[in-house]
């Protein structure tokens, strides 16, 4: 696990290619070498309705919440936050030029004991490569 959940203004899917800044993040996630590969999620969805400040219609938002299990300092963590951040803001630097855009990322810790999980994706990620085998 690490699951990052980005919840968007809607008004956003003419400006942005979200599938782009999710694949732009998940390798983000990969290059802070904290996560292990098969469990890294990145997900998407878009708001249709939302009301922002004060309610200008030009108003937008990105909203990222990263989920990852208990057992990293808070050093740790917040290397990965300003690491993510800082791409984010890459991708996004237009519109926080814009004044009509807000960009913000959350770090949840998840309790163990509190997590069920079923994956059959990291058995396959690190069984030893087959020659010949597409990943």
């Amino acid at each position: 696990m690490p699951h990052l959940t980005v919840q968007y203004s809607q008004n956003l899917d003419h400006d942005v290619d979200m599938k782009e800044f999710c694949s732009v993040m998940s390798v983000a996630m990969q290059q802070t070498g904290v996560f292990p590969l098969a469990g890294i999620r990145v997900r998407a969805h878009p708001m249709p309705q939302y009301c922002v400040a004060d309610g200008h219609s030009k108003n937008a938002f990105v909203d990222m919440v990263l989920r990852m299990g208990e057992g990293r300092s808070d050093a740790t963590k917040s290397e990965v936050g300003a690491f993510l951040m800082a791409r984010a803001e890459a991708v996004f630097a237009p519109l926080l030029a814009d004044p009509y855009f807000a960009l913000s990322l959350e770090i949840v810790t998840i309790s163990k004991p509190f997590s069920w999980k079923t994956n059959s994706i990291h058995a396959r990620i690190n069984a030893p490569s087959v020659k010949g085998e597409n990943s």
